[in-house]
């Protein structure tokens, strides 16, 4: 081998030390995570050092969950990578995004290696960096609190309820009986955009209406035949930062079909509300954030 074609050989393989000293490698070994029954969330703490700096952590997901990583550390050095041992995939390394969250939707059972770990050169000799990560796996029947049943007040036509959602509970739902003859109103109020509702018969299982896809925050419908309905209000638990809470208020009306005068402070138009009314409020502001 030539003195030139030498040199470049060294230059090449010096550079790609430096890579990996940037960028460590998954370990040999692992902790393998558990969750606990009906909980979607385990954390998992630990530490990194200039000398052992990383941990790998195996964790199994099943099909249709959203597989979700929260690392909290005051350390601003310390970042993990996630690979898809199921398809040998690498997904994501935060020392290039600089997240500490981060989440995909798992369509197939699969087993992820987090590797968590801190550049060896940026740590202090003696220094350690203490972390706990945070790791879900959940889908729409892991987000939902007990159904809210709803009543109306005699001589009300309009209810309010308020309440908020986070990433640990991005759903609730609210199941009320309406009367044949009465049409069935709700209007969602709140300042987040990611938090929306449905509505869904309960006796046929049909779907009455989305506000993610129909973008309409107010919707009503004529009952022709005594029913039950569950309104779910709900938000992607992707778009809930860990320690965020999104406020709303859900103002549910029913009032007779051949009645619907137009007048604000009537059925059809909610009057603001006041201390100890059931009707519901006009101003999005009172929903929270």
């Amino acid at each position: 081998m030539s003195p030139s074609r030498l040199s470049r050989s060294v230059v090449a393989a010096l550079a790609m030390a430096a890579v990996g000293a940037a960028l460590p490698a998954f370990a040999d070994s692992s902790v393998t995570v558990t969750f606990q029954p009906s909980n979607p969330w385990t954390q998992e703490v630990g530490k990194v050092t200039r000398m052992d700096n990383a941990q790998d952590y195996t964790v199994s997901i099943a099909a249709d969950k959203t597989f979700q990583i929260n690392l909290v550390t005051r350390d601003p050095n310390v970042f993990f990578k996630v690979r898809n041992d199921t398809t040998r995939d690498d997904l994501v390394d935060t020392y290039n995004t600089g997240a500490t969250t981060w989440s995909v939707s798992n369509k197939d059972p699969a087993t992820y290696t987090i590797h968590v770990y801190v550049q060896p050169d940026a740590m202090q000799r003696g220094e350690v960096a203490d972390y706990a990560l945070q790791i879900g796996q959940y889908g729409q029947s892991d987000m939902r609190a007990p159904t809210t049943t709803v009543t109306f007040e005699e001589n009300k036509p309009w209810v309010q309820t308020m309440g908020t959602l986070d990433s640990q509970a991005a759903a609730r739902d609210y199941a009320v009986a309406i009367a044949a003859g009465q049409t069935l109103a709700v209007n969602l109020v709140t300042r987040n955009s990611n938090v929306h509702f449905k509505v869904q018969d309960q006796s046929s299982g049909k779907a009455m209406v989305d506000s993610a896809e129909s973008n309409a925050l107010k919707w009503s419908t004529p009952v022709d035949t005594a029913a039950t309905y569950t309104i779910s209000v709900y938000a992607d638990p992707a778009a809930l930062p860990p320690g965020s809470r999104a406020g709303y208020a859900l103002q549910i009306g029913h009032y007779a079909q051949n009645n619907t005068p137009a007048a604000a402070g009537t059925a059809a138009t909610p009057p603001p509300a006041t201390t100890g009314s059931a009707a519901a409020p006009a101003e999005a502001g009172t929903a929270g954030n």
